[in-house]
């Protein structure tokens, strides 16, 4: 091959060697950028993490019967519901006497209910709404009266149940400022974070069964934005 033929081939390397670090460098260069441009457009979901606070009455036969308060803590993955539940039912006290006519202590003295729980369930989020079930186990402790010959006795019974319930609530559908002064002023930026309201139908299943029915308040993330 003559000079000029070799030289001809050394400037086509050389071009080669210079485009071919060109191509990398721009190649990584366009890599870095849209990793970048990947991890500033991406938001981190928030957690499905809600408290609930339920008013409402329950039936338990000849036990007890009366106001209930209760409070669960829940945590969702997935479809998958994990709560714990905080039930306590409250009946009037026939010997009240002048406290029979103030609400609350109406209430201190009676029979009432003391129950602790597990539950596993399943819950399904639309736009602004949800749905759970749940079922699980539970640690209760009854405290009942009974009148024997004219005479007052109260007993307490501890035992384990099955509990169980059911529950409808509403929630805002995007993010929203969250407001305080009953909802009226609203603060900061929007948030996940809010309020939810709605209905639980719920119940516990052993030596002494109750049902009840009740609304529920809640406070949380309850679902992904």
């Amino acid at each position: 091959m003559s000079f000029e033929g070799y030289f001809l081939l050394d400037l086509i390397e050389k071009a080669m060697k210079k485009y071919y670090y060109v191509i990398l460098v721009f190649f990584f260069t366009c890599n870095s950028f849209a990793q970048k441009e990947k991890d500033s457009t991406e938001v981190k979901s928030n957690p499905i993490v809600y408290v609930d606070f339920l008013v409402g009455a329950s039936n338990s036969g000849n036990e007890v019967n009366g106001l209930t308060f209760g409070f669960s803590a829940n945590y969702q993955i997935n479809k998958d519901l994990f709560t714990f539940r905080s039930t306590y039912i409250a009946e009037t006290n026939p010997d009240a006497g002048l406290a029979s006519v103030l609400i609350v202590p109406l209430f201190i003295g009676g029979d009432s209910l003391n129950e602790f729980a597990l539950l596993y369930g399943k819950r399904f989020v639309f736009n602004g709404s949800a749905i759970s079930i749940s079922a699980g186990v539970s640690s209760n402790l009854l405290r009942y009266s009974r009148t024997v010959d004219g005479e007052k006795f109260r007993y307490n019974e501890s035992y384990i149940a099955v509990p169980f319930e059911l529950n409808f609530n509403f929630f805002k559908a995007k993010k929203k400022r969250f407001r305080v002064l009953y909802g009226i002023i609203p603060v900061g930026q929007p948030t996940a974070f809010g309020r939810s309201f709605g209905v639980k139908i719920f119940g516990s299943l052993g030596e002494f069964n109750y049902f009840g029915v009740g609304l529920n308040l809640g406070l949380g993330w309850h679902k992904k934005y």
